[in-house]
């Protein structure tokens, strides 16, 4: 058995092990009465403070966010001599939107004498491929942009392997890279690459990566793409404007950004040591002296994912990823890495952030014993229960909600949705965003449990595209995508079920006892985790009714 699901299962033994003890051996809404029923309480309660210190971070960049965001970072002129860039398109049966980033890739305004565009395509599709390096041969003709279709056999490093090998085919000074459902602007470049540069045109030696902010080019196609457009509004222009600005270091977010041949070489170069490679080579050029930079001004459109399963897939990479992060660079960066206390206090934040969600599921896993048994402040009244559990996360939500709503101006200016309606519209995003992120929690938790315990070189699996083009959002291609593999989440469906199970038991038990809040909050959440699962088979079943009735 997988030492993920023994973690996962010792869980499991152990809420059970409370439960029945609930049960048999207290009363509903005792009150703790000795130390050492009240030194319980405190022990108990761990999960929830340091959830509290994750929000309390997240507040200092939001709202020291206006102070770094009054300063942006300034471009530098370029040298005499115009740099070479390559830009990196890898990608994996991209059969819906390949043909549109080459194309925009061979589109951007750089002299044709120093760019070069590598389409790292390891497809096993045979017609995928034939299309692909078909349309790089008619588009370098066409465009007399040297563009090259390079095809990898094995595979081996996925996408940071493809990268690798990019590389080391190439004499490019930088290189700036686009996931396969990006559509960068012409301008992308020309904007980008004098940050590399002082005013005087002298490269800024220290400085190993320009990341630029993610567009949306579906984000009102559904509440799904809603809820994760403010997130990433959230996270881009909110917390990488702080980070670059105070700490000088971001993580590159594997897409729309530029690196620096030398940081990527001083670093080790790409590898597949995690499912995250990007922010693994951030990291380890951070140990190696580097700095990075984020611009927010810069927008690079990109498709969300359109389906539960497709976030579902992304989200499990992502989260999976940066657990194996701690277990590759925690100890390094806690005991040899030299920086000042207070930077190592943060970047300890930062690389630890995906405890979160193990935090979030243990705790309302946590809290229905405490109530149950009179160990939680709502023993000293309710009002201190609700103004201690629920107004900080619900706070949290809706100010960074708010803030992000208003301040992704640049995100939105493509589409000239900038009024105070479309911004409290964005706002309003709030909503199906708290829905989603609590729907996923028990998947996020047992994406981080595989992460921590799991192998290291697990399978890196790509997100399905579909090739939305209508930048307001408003309308999609007639190319589907290929239909792709679900992925194997039998474990993660079991805890789910286990989970919502729980969620059950806990609301009948809080019925009768007569705590309607708590059995509330136990059907809530219920509803979150139930409806995120059920939606794929709804709208399946929905997109099936509508066919036949035309």
């Amino acid at each position: 058995m997988k030492r993920a699901d023994v973690a996962i299962f010792a869980a499991l033994a152990l809420w059970c092990a409370l439960f029945a003890l609930t049960i048999v051996q207290y009363e509903p809404g005792e009150r703790p009465v000795s130390w050492r029923e009240w030194l319980l309480a405190a022990a108990l309660h761990l999960p929830f403070v340091a959830i509290l210190s994750f929000l309390f971070f997240g507040l200092i960049e939001r709202f020291d966010y206006f102070r770094i965001a009054a300063r942006p970072p300034r471009p530098g002129n370029l040298p005499r001599r115009t740099p070479k860039v390559c830009v990196q398109l890898p990608m994996f049966n991209e059969d819906a939107v390949a043909e549109r980033v080459i194309a925009a890739a061979c589109a951007l305004d750089w002299p044709r004498a120093s760019l070069t565009v590598q389409v790292l395509d390891d497809s096993t599709d045979e017609a995928t491929k034939l299309r692909v390096r078909a349309f790089c041969k008619a588009i370098a003709t066409s465009t007399g942009v040297d563009c090259r279709w390079i095809h990898r056999t094995d595979r081996q490093g996925y996408k940071a392997g493809a990268l690798e090998a990019g590389r080391h085919m190439t004499d490019a000074e930088f290189f700036a890279i686009f996931d396969a459902d990006f559509i960068p602007p012409p301008d992308f470049l020309t904007r980008a690459i004098p940050h590399f540069y002082d005013i005087t045109g002298r490269a800024i030696a220290d400085l190993a990566v320009v990341q630029a902010q993610w567009g949306h080019l579906n984000d009102r196609e559904s509440l799904l793409t809603c809820a994760q457009a403010l997130w990433v509004d959230d996270h881009h222009t909110l917390q990488k404007t702080w980070r670059s600005g105070v700490i000088g270091f971001v993580n590159f977010t594997g897409t729309a950004g530029v690196w620096r041949r030398a940081a990527i070489e001083a670093a080790g170069g790409w590898r597949a040591a995690s499912l995250v490679e990007d922010c693994e080579l951030s990291i380890r050029a951070l140990f190696a002296g580097y700095r990075t930079r984020f611009v927010g001004t810069i927008v690079a459109p990109a498709e969300l994912p359109s389906t539960i399963a497709a976030y579902r897939s992304q989200q499990k990479r992502w989260t999976q990823g940066w657990a194996q992060l701690q277990r590759l660079h925690m100890r390094t960066l806690l005991t040899r890495y030299p920086t000042p206390f207070a930077r190592r206090l943060y970047l300890t934040y930062f690389a630890g952030i995906c405890w979160q969600w193990f935090l979030w599921t243990a705790w309302i896993m946590v809290l229905p014993f405490l109530i149950a048994t009179g160990l939680w402040l709502g023993a000293l009244g309710m009002e201190l229960a609700v103004a201690a559990y629920v107004l900080p996360p619900l706070f949290f939500a809706v100010l960074a909600g708010m803030i992000a709503a208003n301040e992704a101006r640049p995100t939105y200016a493509l589409h000239g949705r900038n009024g105070w309606r479309a911004r409290l519209m964005r706002m309003a995003r709030v909503v199906p965003y708290m829905i989603l992120n609590t729907g996923m929690m028990p998947h996020h938790f047992c994406a981080f449990l595989e992460g921590m315990f799991g192998p290291l070189h697990a399978e890196f699996v790509r997100t399905p595209k579909t090739a939305a083009t209508d930048r307001a959002g408003t309308a999609r291609t007639t190319r589907a995508a290929r239909p792709k593999a679900r992925m194997k989440d039998t474990a993660y469906l079991k805890f789910e079920l286990f989970f919502c199970l729980t969620l059950v038991a806990w609301a009948g038990f809080f019925v009768h006892a007569g705590q309607a809040l708590a059995a509330f909050w136990s059907l809530w959440i219920l509803a979150c985790v139930v409806g995120l699962r059920a939606a794929p088979a709804l709208s399946a079943l929905l997109a099936k009714d509508a066919a036949h009735a035309r």
